[in-house]
């Protein structure tokens, strides 16, 4: 199996694949689904590539390929690689041969391909070097930031027992909530919530472990708004406490937990109880 061809786009690639097929070459394509890897690999390793199968049949797959290129496509255009000098209709954004893509002044018109003049130009090994580099320095940037933000999750250990007790959980490098393992026995019964501009939402508490939270937090602006106490028996609401701005003002409680809230406590600014 041969490498015939690599481009960036891969309608290109399959319309080619469609020729040699039509021509009984078989052939396939490498790389197909592979650009979402762009910025995490180097480019040129996921451009699509187009491979023909049986070794024998790359030579007359290539000829197949120059001819097309001779063919004038719907617009008659007709383009030379600079690189390479190779020639191609213009439906093919990149040269088959060298991989350089097509660039301004490479139009050329039908007919034979006339040598271009090197006269008082800077050597073309120059300007490969330069679109190297520059290529690089494109894919290391898109690299970096996709990766900054690609971030989803942090962990902590703060006891140092080599195992998380803190994930930070992270939306578009935005904290979104927190879990806590507060005893260190592996279960994250507290957990948190934020809204995309950090403040704090909600906090939840499972103190036995069942999956459903006993403690609910609920805060306006990062503050303690309101908090609901459940039974940890029977799951019923039991006591409501009310704050303002971290300072709890009153309390609710449901005595016989039949859903009514028969006891009501006030409390002054330093939480004690008002008579």
């Amino acid at each position: 199996m041969k490498k015939l061809f690599v481009s960036q786009n891969l309608v290109e690639v399959e319309s080619l694949k469609e020729l040699l097929e039509n021509n009984g070459i078989v052939c396939m394509i490498k790389n197909q689904r592979a650009s979402s890897l762009a910025g995490e690999v180097p480019f040129a390793e996921v451009f699509p590539e187009l491979w023909v199968i049986n070794d024998e049949d790359i030579d007359r797959a290539r000829d197949l390929m120059e001819e097309q290129v001779t063919v004038k496509d719907a617009n008659g255009a007709v383009w030379r690689c600079l690189g390479c000098g190779e020639r191609h209709i213009g439906t093919f954004s990149a040269c088959w041969k060298c991989g350089r893509e097509r660039e301004v002044g490479s139009e050329v018109s039908q007919g034979a391909v006339q040598p271009e003049s090197t006269e008082g130009q800077e050597p073309l090994f120059s300007d490969f070097v330069k679109g190297l580099m520059l290529g690089v320095v494109v894919v290391l940037l898109v690299s970096t930031i996709r990766h900054y933000q690609s971030i989803r999750s942090y962990t902590d250990d703060r006891n140092g027992d080599g195992k998380a007790d803190v994930i930070s959980i992270y939306d578009n490098n935005k904290l979104v909530g927190e879990k806590y393992d507060n005893d260190f026995d592996g279960y994250f019964e507290t957990q948190y919530t934020y809204n995309r501009n950090g403040y704090l939402l909600k906090g939840t508490s499972d103190r036995l472990r069942k999956g459903k939270p006993d403690i609910i937090t609920y805060y306006t602006l990062g503050r303690i708004d309101m908090v609901e106490f459940y039974d940890l028996a029977t799951g019923r609401l039991i006591k409501l406490a009310t704050y303002k701005l971290d300072v709890k003002t009153k309390e609710e409680i449901d005595q016989d937990g039949d859903g009514v809230f028969e006891q009501v406590i006030h409390f002054d600014k330093y939480e004690s109880p008002l008579p």
